[in-house]
């Protein structure tokens, strides 16, 4: 077999996809390899809502980028970024994407918010111009139209398709990289499945992040447990490569969160899902069932609720809101599915009662009980604290400042209760990455040979700047890093 190719890629999501198809396309030999199998390859890309940042102005992005970032990315960085997000639309294009702009960023008080244009992928075949649709208010995703949140699976399914075109590409699966190769102090090459892989310009790690690493999650994120419900296959490979040859590592207590299910399977799997709170009524308590925050921002996916979950008692040497319960009645119960499931593993029932018989969903003739069942400490302040809400929802006025369309009551038994803990989809920490998507080591300079795209040291901070933002930047270094590398750089 072929052990040689001028640049090898690790890691078959977006970020390796634009790396892969940004070097074939000039010309170059690329190996792009995943370590989950072909019949079960579910990239943190697949399992996400398929959304993907772009932008209209540079310098505007730039300045919500870097205000987002809270001084963890330099502004250079944010700025390359800009630079690719203005063109992202385009670029998709050229890879057979079509896509409508259908959300803006979340922050619409930081300045250059307005330049942020967020794009969902549609299906193949279908005209950009035939499809009527509303955009949502600034900072939200309450999309209006055809195309649903949630395309991660058509996004995936186009972008094998243009990796399957392209000449250039080899693809293996099963293939586990093991370690980086080096010569010299230059990464040359990949072992994998114990062979030594070759790349004469270098090798990009687009393996994503560690969110199915407990260890890694414990040591580095800001509480325990969190739980993600990304890839299964994100253990932080590429870490521990970068690390082996001396890369320094960045922002590696920042995630992209929010509250998240968490449950045991009969069959021992333990699942995490994304779940919908929306449409209401709803609330979100605490372990001594009390609220704490506006729970809108959870209801709407802004990653801000996570920030709430996250707050400790040195008092008490706990985290009272891990886990919180978030209760709700018949009304929500009937409305929609709680979760859409997470693909691969589990597909959540329509009407929610499967999960009801597993156990998952507390269900009770009263709050009270409802809330004792699914663990929290206080049932009756919980009660206590649904009748105060409900009081709340009659005035119109909420001590959270929840908009007034969400005050609606949680008083139609019966009434559930589900715990659920800090977590999300991917995390952002890894090896420090410079503008031109090279790896650094501790002292800032360059690792000759090796260079990262996507959530593998992901260039975002304290916030997430819009929904799709790490599929946006998965696309913008994945194209940089290629470029970078075939330029001997």
């Amino acid at each position: 077999m072929k052990q040689s190719w001028d640049l090898i890629v690790v890691g078959y999501g977006a970020a390796g996809v634009a790396t892969s198809l940004t070097a074939a396309r000039r010309g170059a030999s690329v190996l792009l390899i995943e370590k989950q199998g072909e019949d079960v390859h579910y990239s943190s890309t697949r399992m996400s809502g398929g959304l993907v940042m772009g932008a209209n102005d540079v310098e505007k992005a730039t300045v919500y980028l870097d205000a987002c970032s809270d001084g963890m990315i330099p502004i250079d960085v944010s700025r390359a970024w800009a630079e690719r997000a203005v063109r992202c639309q385009d670029w998709m294009r050229e890879c057979g994407i079509e896509s409508i702009h259908m959300a803006g960023g979340w922050y619409p008080k930081l300045d250059g918010c307005e330049a942020i244009e967020v794009y969902g992928p549609l299906p193949k075949g279908t005209d950009p111009a035939s499809v009527e649709w509303t955009l949502p208010a600034p900072g939200e995703l309450a999309f209006k139209g055809p195309i649903p949140f949630g395309n991660g699976q058509t996004l995936h399914d186009l972008m094998v398709e243009a990796v399957s075109a392209e000449p250039n590409i080899e693809t293996r699966f099963v293939a586990v990289a093991e370690r980086l190769l080096t010569n010299e102090g230059r990464v040359v090459g990949v072992r994998v499945n114990g062979e030594d892989l070759h790349a004469s310009r270098g090798v990009v790690l687009a393996c994503g992040g560690f969110e199915a690493n407990q260890e890694m999650i414990l040591n580095n994120l800001k509480a325990y447990p969190i739980y993600f419900y990304g890839s299964p296959a994100n253990t932080g490979d590429g870490i521990r490569m970068a690390q082996a040859v001396g890369a320094d590592l960045w922002h590696m207590n920042q995630m992209i969160g929010r509250a998240v299910g968490h449950f045991k399977h009969p069959d021992g799997r333990e699942l995490s899902f994304n779940i919908s709170v929306n449409p209401p009524g709803y609330a979100i308590l605490d372990k001594y069932g009390r609220r704490f925050a506006n729970e809108y921002l959870q209801a709407v996916s802004k990653p801000n609720f996570y920030y709430e979950l996250l707050h400790y008692d040195a008092d008490l040497l706990e985290h009272p809101r891990i886990p919180a319960f978030w209760i709700f009645d018949k009304r929500r119960l009937e409305a929609r599915p709680i979760s859409g499931g997470s693909y691969g593993h589990y597909a959540w029932s329509k009407d929610n009662r499967a999960e009801i018989e597993l156990g998952w969903i507390k269900e009770a003739d009263t709050v009270e009980e409802a809330a004792r069942l699914a663990g929290c400490l206080d049932p009756a302040a919980a009660a206590a604290t649904i009748a105060a809400y409900n009081e709340a929802c009659a005035r119109g006025e909420d001590e959270f400042g929840r908009p007034v369309s969400s005050l609606i009551p949680i008083d139609q038994g019966p009434f559930y209760a589900i715990p659920v803990y800090p977590g999300g989809a991917t995390t952002n920490g890894g090896p420090r990455r410079d503008a031109k998507a090279r790896i650094l080591d501790p002292y800032g300079d360059p690792i000759p040979g090796l260079f990262s795209a996507g959530e593998l040291g992901g260039a975002i901070g304290m916030l997430y700047p819009s929904p799709g933002a790490n599929l946006g930047e998965a696309f913008a270094f994945g194209a940089i890093a290629a470029e970078t590398a075939l330029e001997g750089n």
